[in-house]
């Protein structure tokens, strides 16, 4: 059994005494970096995973999450910092240090299947045994046993061709999961995917990975994905990782307007400090029931707006927040209707609906003051 870093007699510590998180972790990227010409794609990226932990790096097009997968398969070496697995700095660009990707016994999984057409089912999985040096018996009962946790032991002799696309995906898997990588990198594995396709091989995949305990890191931008999925979540923007925290710290409580708005579209205003409350930049001004007073920018997620047809009376809740606005846009989302509201300074909400609101119907924005944030 290989030595990780959380062994008793290799446990480094800073200055303080307190075990630093690179030594604590199964993996380490440490003010990783990467250019390409002029273009900074990954910048001074900090990123430390635990054994059997599964992490998902979630942000859209362009924000360097592919790039940085690369790096840590060694597919691409990194401009600065350096890269720490289980104990062995595999990149550091300033000693020259770079372990070749077949060296670090990591598994990866394309987003384009990337199987070998003229082999069968049960071929493709033993391809990476075969290479390996496992002798014939070995490599039929661990594909055998790869394909039965994918669901695809009734496939072993089809081709890739023979396959549906969420069928290939499994093998895809089968494949990478074989060798028994000591780290799975997936690289938007399901957005080849139709929708129904998505959402089954999405809680499947979730499931084998708890059930083998693989330590794995996968790229998505799809945010209910990562949300399902992963242990925690990395959100990357511009090249850097705007925040780090578990599935329900990321979307409940985001560290920046960036996070807030790409996880769940929420709402967001900019906010003054105004009577016994706050002032929107409209104009708007609400009293919050502990006469708190903030700057900055205010986030409310549009589930938590309630939108109907205007009322003069207001609710009985001191907690309620209640705003007069214009209906812009009404869309139906199958168990609700969306609405987009606008009011008389163009501040503007999505919210629910429990009817249809037709344009320019005068309506009522409701929210609790406790579902209102405040970022700096």
């Amino acid at each position: 059994m290989s030595t990780t870093l959380t062994d008793q007699h290799y446990k480094p510590r800073d200055n303080d005494g307190r075990q630093s998180p690179e030594h604590a972790a199964f993996l380490s990227c440490i003010g990783l970096g990467k250019s390409f010409g002029d273009t900074r794609v990954v910048d001074d990226v900090d990123l430390h995973l635990q054994h059997g932990e599964c992490l998902a790096l979630l942000g859209p097009s362009g924000c360097g999450k592919s790039t940085l997968l690369n790096m840590i398969a060694g597919i691409l070496r990194p401009d600065a910092g350096r890269i720490v697995c289980d104990g062995e700095t595999i990149d550091a660009p300033h000693t020259g240090t770079h372990v070749p990707m077949r060296q670090r016994r990591f598994a990866m999984v394309f987003q384009d299947f990337s199987l070998w057409p003229h082999m069968t089912v049960q071929n493709n999985v033993a391809f990476g045994l075969k290479m390996a040096g496992y002798d014939r018996r070995s490599r039929q009962q661990r594909v055998k046993q790869a394909l039965s946790h994918v669901q695809m032991e009734p496939f072993a002799r089809r081709y890739p061709a023979a396959l549906s696309g969420g069928q290939q995906q499994r093998v895809a898997i089968a494949r990478a999961i074989v060798v028994e990588p000591r780290l799975l990198l997936l690289d938007e594995p399901l957005s080849a995917l139709d929708a129904r396709l998505r959402e089954e091989l999405r809680d499947q995949l979730a499931m084998l990975m708890a059930d083998l305990n693989i330590t794995s890191i996968f790229v998505t931008h799809d945010q209910l994905e990562a949300l399902t999925i992963a242990d925690r979540v990395a959100v990357m923007h511009a090249g850097r990782i705007e925040q780090v925290g578990s599935p329900q710290q990321i979307y409940h409580a985001p560290e920046s307007p960036f996070v807030a708005q790409f996880l769940g579209n929420a709402n967001l205003f900019h906010c003054r400090p105004g009577q016994d409350g706050v002032q929107f930049d409209d104009g708007e001004c609400i009293t919050l029931p502990n006469g708190h007073m903030h700057t900055g920018t205010g986030v409310v997620r549009k589930e938590y707006i309630t939108i109907s047809p205007y009322q003069s009376s207001c609710q009985d809740n001191e907690n309620a927040i209640q705003l007069k606005a214009v209906c812009q846009r009404c869309s139906f989302h199958g168990d609700h209707f969306e609405i987009l509201a606008e009011t008389r300074g163009n501040l503007r909400f999505r919210g629910k609906s429990a009817e249809h609101i037709e344009d320019g119907v005068l309506v009522t924005v409701t929210f609790s003051a406790s579902q209102l944030q405040f970022l700096s």
